[in-house]
């Protein structure tokens, strides 16, 4: 019988969360149509693994529109099972405007908008799914390598719940803490809590000590640090440096898939690693975000290079002393954009 290598085997994940329509928008030029991705956190980080090699179950309840069709069609690209997404009246399917800009003096940002530009009104928002409907959830995949959520409500909190009892990882990547005992509730379930500065500042006010076997904070371009269970002090990380930045969005993503690729390819727990793997595994989730922000839209990358080319990309660049990502190691730019003329209003 022939033995399967560690990294053959196709990993399994399940998550729920902001998964969106991304309405992409360059003010940079009047030539560049609209596009249309699927996004969110969820969606992206669960599109990006399935890029990777893995197979992937968002689970969302959506709306039976137009944008949901151009959603699903985008994760259907990227083979993305959507066996647990529903499609009901009831649902609703978020759009989030991702415009591209460029300032005075020629530094390029994004901006995201909740608003239809079109005449004001909100744009569809997030609906989690619902608590009475995780074991019909979970029955559907109940055995996953991985679980990520990065909303807090019941229903994400019962399939962690059920996933970790059925020894998946648990990926938890919240927004704020608003809800602090669900909060807790959270945290005591993750293998791995990754969040961002800018928008929880107080976490290691009000836990002085690591409470997740991992803990990760990202500080923009600053970089990231890092922490461990029962330790208070953090472990810091500069960023990969890279010129000619075209779009931050979707950064925190490519990095998570980057260290959960790395990880499960060691093959251990959380807590049997060491801390020089985790190291090396949060440098490819850097190396990728920052190749990211060459491309527009939160998974540009994707649509402009192959995995396999990808991956001789980020080892090259893990092989070089310097932390700066030198032009010649990055992928070369083929993406043809169509030409998407449909007003916002039509979508939902």
């Amino acid at each position: 019988m022939k033995t399967q290598n560690y990294d053959d085997k196709q990993h399994i994940c399940a998550g729920t969360g902001l998964i969106a329509l991304d309405v992409l928008i360059n003010n940079r030029t009047s030539t560049e149509p609209t596009q249309f991705y699927a996004g969110g956190s969820c969606g992206n980080v669960l599109t990006i693994l399935s890029y990777l090699g893995w197979k992937s179950f968002p689970i969302a309840r959506l709306s039976n529109t137009q944008a949901t069709a151009l959603l699903l069609d985008d994760l259907s690209k990227w083979k993305v099972n959507d066996d647990l997404i529903t499609v009901t009246e009831d649902g609703s399917t978020p759009i989030i405007i991702h415009r591209i800009l460029e300032e005075k003096g020629g530094e390029r940002k994004h901006r995201f908008e909740f608003k239809n530009p079109e005449n004001g009104s909100y744009l569809p928002s997030y609906k989690p799914c619902l608590a009475k409907d995780v074991n019909d959830i979970f029955s559907i995949s109940p055995t996953v390598d991985l679980f990520y959520f990065d909303r807090i409500n019941r229903g994400s909190i019962n399939l962690a719940k059920s996933y970790k009892a059925n020894g998946g990882m648990i990926f938890f990547e919240p927004s704020n803490m608003k809800e602090i005992k669900k909060f807790d509730e959270c945290i005591s379930i993750a293998d791995i809590v990754k969040f961002s500065d800018e928008r929880i500042e107080e976490y290691q006010k009000v836990y002085s000590l690591g409470v997740a076997p991992l803990e990760i904070q990202t500080l923009g371009n600053r970089g990231l640090k890092f922490r461990r269970k029962g330790i208070k002090e953090w472990i810091e990380m500069p960023s990969f440096q890279i010129d000619d930045v075209t779009d931050t969005a979707g950064a925190g993503d490519w990095l998570t898939c980057g260290i959960l690729s790395s990880f499960f390819k060691i093959g251990k727990k959380i807590d049997e690693l060491s801390d020089l793997e985790i190291i090396e595994a949060l440098k490819f989730g850097q190396v990728l975000s920052a190749m990211n922000c060459t491309f527009e839209g939160a998974r540009g990358l994707m649509y402009n290079i192959s995995r396999t080319d990808l991956i001789l990309c980020v080892k090259h660049v893990l092989g070089l002393s310097e932390k700066r990502i030198p032009q010649r190691s990055r992928p070369k730019k083929i993406f043809q954009p169509k030409n998407n003329s449909i007003l916002i209003s039509s979508l939902f």
